[in-house]
This record gives structure tokens, C-alpha cells and sequence, in this order.
């Protein structure tokens, strides 16, 4: 089993969770560090600059459940799995896998709240 911070369309209520739903939500979670989150085409990729925590969830999945989320992150030149620390609220800390970005970014919008949901409103 894996942890896996989910913190776009995988998280609950969103329409990509029914691919890890099989998995075990563990807990709301933040990242430990700060990264950006950076919305492009709608999606919400993290990328690796200093801004804000990540707001999300973290679900114990299996190795099959990973391959999928793989799959629809897309090739290792667009995303770069990293595992990472993320704190509970409850103050715990695991780690945890997050996809990361790794294409330039020319132009975006910045939530720097963290939190996803913000691209909803």
C-alpha cells in the first residue's frame, strides 16, 4: 500500500475520486512544504516554488490504484511522482506521493491559498 496526497480532481466530492474510491481516505492533509499551485487548462499541477502549502487529502491506495492515477497524470515529461511529507490535522506527518509539474510555465494563475477549490468559484 501507498500513500497518495490527492489535491485536484481525485479528492472527494470531484469527478476523477471514483479511480482511487477503492482506496482508503486517511485524512485531510496539507504538504509540509511549501510548493505553488498553479492552474493549467483547468487543471490544478503543484509545482516547485516556494508559495504556500497544498491543501488536499491522503488516501492508502494499492500499487494498481497508483498505475491509474499515473496514467491520467500523464507522461514522466509533463509529471514527476516525488514522495513528500504531508501533516494531518491532527498535527501527524507521512509520506506521502504528489505529482509534481515539470513543464515551464509561460503564463499561469497562482492560488495561493493552496486549496483547489478556488478554481471552482
Amino acid at each position: 500500500m501507498h500513500c497518495l496526497f490527492v489535491h485536484g480532481s481525485l479528492r472527494r466530492g470531484c469527478r476523477d475520486n471514483g479511480l482511487i474510491s477503492a482506496g482508503t481516505f486517511l485524512n485531510r492533509a496539507e504538504t509540509a512544504k511549501h510548493s505553488a499551485l498553479c492552474p493549467v487548462n483547468e487543471k490544478p499541477p503543484v509545482v516547485k516554488r516556494p508559495v504556500s502549502v497544498i491543501k488536499g487529502e491522503v488516501y492508502s491506495v494499492t500499487d494498481e490504484m497508483l498505475t491509474v492515477v499515473k496514467r491520467i497524470m500523464g507522461q514522466k515529461r509533463i509529471n514527476q511522482r516525488e514522495l513528500v511529507p504531508v501533516r494531518f490535522e491532527d498535527g501527524q506527518t507521512v509520506d506521502a506521493w504528489l505529482y509534481f509539474y515539470i513543464q515551464p510555465l509561460h503564463s499561469y494563475t497562482l492560488i495561493e491559498s493552496g486549496e483547489y477549490v478556488e478554481l471552482k468559484k
